[in-house]
């Protein structure tokens, strides 16, 4: 009995110490602003800071700000303007203390100890140390961790961890609060097959899940109906255009997809296993991990840059720790460890060749950070926030000029007015390459129909070739109606404009002289509009490239009146939102010219909508549209 205790006290103190470096690194994040390089390297101290002060502000989730990180982004960010610092030092102790409780019940049922310490460490050095925009995939295995000690136990208190984690998810980014809800509803039902539970316990879970979340949608400020509504936009729109086109596949996608599946075999086999010894009630549990593994995957290869590709290989064995596969098979777990730390032993090592992450840096900052973590915490009271006015030059006759009266800034540079104090009063999806679909790009025209900014500051510039008007395009018109030209300046190497709205304003109205039907890869007459709108349809392998791999590139030309094309990256849901081809507009003075005597530019005679017939049906409805 003695030793027996003596064991289990041991690995209760690795399993807390192994948790306790798990904290969040470092402690705080401060904006990293430049002031050289293109343009695009604001975009993500933009939306960082954008969270921070839309908390600050008190802004409505879902109709003030549309975006899928949540009033609890900070969390994710860990930005600290406008958040206590205990804040900060709670949510990690929440972390610690689930961690501990997740390594604590896989040396508890691991039958070789030492392996299983193995395995733990591996994991920790795999997993960054600044959970950053993946702390969502770390809580959502909180969850299932939850969800299957409330299998093994239907206790009330396991479940209520379980909710509280979904809670979280959902308020740090809605669309992994939205999965870890459905599998709650999947957790729920099967224990309800396999009657370990009974119906009053299902709905009484069921019913406090959503009391919590309406009661907590209230103090955080939260639209519900409206929240849930622009974040499926939102994700929607971004499976169909963010990624990146590459001429070949990258040898850190092979790695990707190469460890995907020995997850799915690894899943495969365990899942046969429990079919042969006809334990059906486990099968779900798989099944979740399968499902973790997939999305993870999708996140990865959709935008496909360095930086999703890594975040696979350093998340995706996470789903190991709750222990559900060495618990499924019991004594009979030499094969299943084998799989688990074969498949920890190729993440570790994938993730190791990131720069500057080799393994022993790894352990360095795993390890070693603990020293700084306080520091960190004690000289929290002042932190170096908003002392970025430099790097962000607006010149004093532009700041002059718009004083205390209320500004935007297109197209994301939104530390530009927040470092210097400016009055921001934004539209809902703030960065203009975010508005990806029609109920986007309308919710900003309303929102500026409503209630326009007195100024906008404005860059004309996209992202991943894109053409930039169509980015926010009835905004663009709504501008192009309603402003004038006031001042201009250089900064950052970009010439700027400032833009003063007329004294009177009026909405924009959409005529649609006629209504027509085009073909894919064939020319498109403008007939002289200044706006389509075209509705590209996917086939069924469309559908199927789409959500399980990347959307098809689509590509829209451009005839100018010498006959040359020109081409842009676009979506099958910005061609609904629409397209502007009214003139050839390419930089921030063609937009100025645009808006003052549009005449001065080339007008476009033709479209084409370019891609791969194999993805997409033949015919595309077009809607010719004026703009008054």
């Amino acid at each position: 009995m003695k030793q027996y205790l003596s064991q289990q006290t041991l690995l209760k103190c690795i399993a807390f110490l192994l948790a306790i470096h798990m904290v969040n690194f470092p402690f705080v994040c401060y904006p990293d602003v430049v002031n050289h390089g293109p343009s695009w390297y604001g975009l993500d101290v933009s939306w960082q800071m954008t969270l921070n002060y839309a908390k600050v502000s008190k802004w409505v989730w879902g109709k003030d700000i549309i975006y899928t990180y949540g009033p609890l982004g900070y969390l994710a960010t860990r930005m600290g303007w406008g958040i206590s610092k205990w804040v900060f030092l709670l949510f990690d102790i929440f972390i610690v203390f689930n961690l501990y409780h997740i390594f604590k019940d896989f040396l508890r049922i691991a039958a070789d100890k030492l392996i299983a310490i193995i395995l733990l460490v591996m994991v920790s050095l795999t997993v960054e140390p600044g959970y950053g925009s993946d702390l969502s995939w770390a809580v959502m295995m909180f969850s299932f961790y939850w969800m299957y000690k409330s299998f093994n136990e239907p206790k009330y208190i396991y479940f209520i961890m379980a909710c509280l984690q979904i809670i979280l998810c959902f308020y740090i980014k809605l669309n992994a609060g939205l999965v870890g809800i459905v599998i709650l509803g999947g957790h729920l039902l099967n224990l309800l097959i396999f009657k370990k539970i009974k119906l009053l316990k299902a709905v009484i879970v069921i019913c406090g899940l959503s009391a919590a979340i309406l009661i907590t949608s209230i103090i955080l400020h939260v639209s519900l109906p409206a929240y849930f509504k622009g974040a499926v936009e939102i994700i929607k729109g971004y499976n169909d255009i963010m990624y990146l086109e590459m001429d070949t596949t990258t040898w850190l996608e092979v790695n990707v997809t190469l460890l995907f599946y020995g997850f799915v075999i690894f899943y495969g086999i365990s899942a046969i296993a429990l079919v042969v010894r006809k334990d059906y009630q486990r099968l779900y549990y798989v099944c979740i991990a399968m499902l973790y593994t997939f999305l993870l995957r999708k996140q990865s290869i959709l935008r496909n840059d360095e930086i999703h590709y890594f975040e696979f290989f350093s998340y995706s064995t996470l789903i190991f720790l709750p222990a559900y596969f060495i618990d499924m098979f019991d004594k009979k777990q030499k094969p299943v460890i084998a799989g688990v730390l074969v498949l920890s032993i190729v993440s570790l090592s994938y993730t190791s060749q990131r720069p500057m992450r080799s393994i022993n840096d790894a352990a360095m900052r795993r390890y070693a950070n603990q020293r700084e973590y306080v520091t960190n915490f004690f000289n929290y009271n002042n932190p170096p926030f908003l002392n970025n006015r430099h790097k962000r030059y607006i010149p004093g006759r532009v700041l002059d000029s718009i004083g205390k009266k209320t500004v935007d800034i297109f197209p994301w540079d939104t530390e530009y007015l927040l470092e210097n104090g400016l009055n921001y009063k934004p539209r809902p999806v703030f960065q203009s390459f975010s508005a990806y679909t029609n109920y986007l790009a309308q919710a900003n025209y309303d929102s500026y129909e409503k209630n326009a900014p007195e100024y906008v500051i404005y860059d004309y510039e996209s992202i991943d070739g894109r053409y930039p008007y169509n980015d926010d395009i009835l905004v663009n018109y709504f501008i192009y109606k309603n402003y004038t030209f006031a001042d201009s300046f250089t900064s950052n190497d970009r010439w700027r404009t400032l833009l003063k709205k007329k004294p009177v304003t009026a909405p924009i109205e959409l005529v649609v002289p006629k209504e027509a039907t085009g073909e894919i890869n064939k020319e498109i007459p403008v007939d002289w509009v200044m706006m389509l709108r075209m509705d590209l349809k996917y086939n069924l392998a469309g559908k199927l490239q789409s959500f399980f791999y990347r959307a098809p590139l689509v590509t829209l030309k451009m005839k100018r009146n010498n006959g040359h094309w020109v081409s842009y990256k676009v979506s099958a849901e910005l061609l609904k939102a629409g397209v502007m081809v009214d003139r050839w507009v390419i930089s921030n003075s063609d937009y100025v010219k645009y808006m003052q005597n549009k005449n001065l530019l080339d007008y476009i005679s033709a479209v084409e909508i370019k891609v791969d017939p194999n993805y997409f049906e033949k015919k595309i409805k077009v809607k010719y549209i004026n703009v008054k």
